[in-house]
């Protein structure tokens, strides 16, 4: 594919392919711009797969985070006597003790129609009512399905909503809300002759106009209260009233989910070694380059795939900051805590070891009938070890900082010298101050540079072409001219 310029006429002579001889002579040519280019892809690449290494290591971060603090491993919930007459809906911040005694539970205004025949045959009447103080009109034509649906629709205003239970025949009008400041009223349309409410009650089958909501009524401790809603809380715990009756509230000590956080903390660690030893071990092929638009352009979809594949194994082929960071964090986990002899100092101690295999990379694993022993019997060591934190200094070859904040220290440094590599950008060609952006700032200088040169050396060919194909017409010019006179 010819570089960029002005537009030319070739062809003169009639005797020369020129744009195609021009052609093959720039494909030697650009060699040096095809080399830039795929460096600038590989620099590409290289930024993608990086960025990849740092979602791995926010993952397991994460999964530190979770174990550094001992609030997240026990937990304090609320717990009640009796569910069918108060369900707890979360602890909250608080899970205090208390006794509820439930008189009666909230409820919303309700009217309940008498049976109706079909909800879909015409009311043959006509007229206009409201719905607290909203409008609600019906005509011949309307049936009870599309009255329900118009209440329906003005809920948002009304606060009632309406349903149509075939199996019964009855017609529900419920408020959205509960207590007893809820209510339905219905009256007479502005204007309309007393005949149209008694058409709509007629209608709907309605033996009351009007209804009204009821509040909660309940003691904590003793002490009466009532609630709009049989959502409620009590000393800092959500509960919801289910019925009349008494229950206690008491707390319990949560533990269960430590087991699952230390449990993901190992399959992460074991996650990131298999990802990091797998890119800073795969060597670079090669055979295989990136390619340019006009390779690509030879090949199908299926073969570009293919070839790129190849093309970006080895991206970080021995890199620093991945085989740094694998071997901090081995010699982190295997760093024991500074504790008095007998206590746990070690992940080993827990049911946690090394894979004997060396070609497991240092990967864990987990003996979890060990650990379980270890959390019902020794939780206090357990939780030490993860969240220990102390400014005294620690005997030689030991460490006062729990393994949770180890982990967590090491990743954020390991996830900085990938920043400084790659910068923070989304973009896989942003040229920031990283190692990688200002690499390819430099590869798209010398690109566009080339792309010059380029330029310049196909206009100095085809100002050759030119003269060349001028000369030949001039010969063949010539030669017709001698052939005519010696004819």
């Amino acid at each position: 594919m010819a570089i960029n310029g002005p537009i030319r006429i070739t062809g003169f002579s009639g005797t020369l392919d020129t744009d195609s001889l021009i052609t093959k002579l720039m494909q030697a040519e650009r060699l040096p711009l095809n080399k830039v280019q795929k460096q600038k892809q590989f620099a590409m690449w290289q930024r993608e797969d990086y960025q990849a290494m740092n979602t791995a290591l926010l993952s397991f971060r994460k999964a530190a985070n979770n174990l550094r603090f001992e609030s997240n491993f026990e937990k304090a919930i609320a717990t009640s006597s009796n569910p069918s007459v108060l369900d707890i809906t979360s602890s909250g911040t608080a899970a205090g003790s208390a006794t509820v005694e439930v008189t009666s539970l909230a409820a919303s205004a309700t009217m309940i129609s008498g049976k109706i025949a079909s909800d879909s045959t015409p009311v043959n009447q006509t007229g206009k009512v409201k719905i607290n103080d909203v409008e609600i009109s019906f005509d011949a034509q309307s049936t009870v399905s599309s009255i329900i649906k118009d209440i329906n629709s003005k809920t948002a205003q009304t606060g009632v909503k309406a349903n149509f239970d075939k199996s019964s025949g009855a017609v529900y009008l419920t408020t959205t809300a509960s207590g007893k400041d809820s209510k339905i009223e219905i009256t007479n349309g502005d204007g309309e002759p007393a005949s149209s409410l008694d058409a709509f009650k007629d209608i709907l089958k309605l033996s009351s106009l009007s209804a009204g909501g009821s509040d909660a009524v309940y003691k904590v401790n003793n002490v009466d209260l009532t609630s709009s809603s049989n959502s409620i809380s009590v000393n800092g715990v959500q509960v919801i009233l289910k019925s009349a009756g008494t229950a206690s509230i008491g707390t319990a000590t949560d533990r269960s989910g430590i087991m699952d956080g230390i449990k993901n903390f190992v399959e992460q660690y074991n996650s990131l070694i298999d990802l990091f030893s797998g890119a800073s071990t795969t060597r670079k092929n090669r055979d295989y380059q990136p390619l340019t638009n006009e390779e690509k352009e030879a090949m199908t979809e299926s073969q570009i795939t293919q070839w790129e594949k190849r093309a970006r194994q080895g991206t970080l082929y021995r890199d620093n900051i991945l085989t740094g960071t694998l071997t901090t964090l081995r010699n982190s986990l295997n760093t024991p805590l500074d504790v008095p002899k007998g206590q746990i100092q070690l992940l080993a101690n827990i049911g946690i070891t090394v894979r004997s295999d060396y070609k497991e990379n240092g990967k864990l694993d987990i003996d979890e009938k060990k650990l379980g022993e270890a959390i019902n019997t020794n939780f206090e060591e357990v939780k030490n070890l993860f969240t220990m934190s102390s400014k005294d200094e620690p005997n030689p070859g030991k460490t006062n900082i729990g393994i949770a904040d180890r982990v967590y220290n090491i990743v954020n440094t390991q996830m900085d010298a990938i920043k400084k590599k790659i910068g923070s950008g989304t973009s896989l060609e942003t040229m920031d101050e990283s190692t990688i952006g200002k690499q390819l700032r430099t590869l798209n200088d010398q690109e566009s540079n080339w792309k010059s040169k380029l330029l310049d050396i196909e206009n100095r060919y085809y100002k050759k072409f030119a003269a060349m194909e001028q000369a030949l017409q001039k010969m063949n010019s010539q030669s017709s001219w001698l052939a005519s006179q010696l004819g």
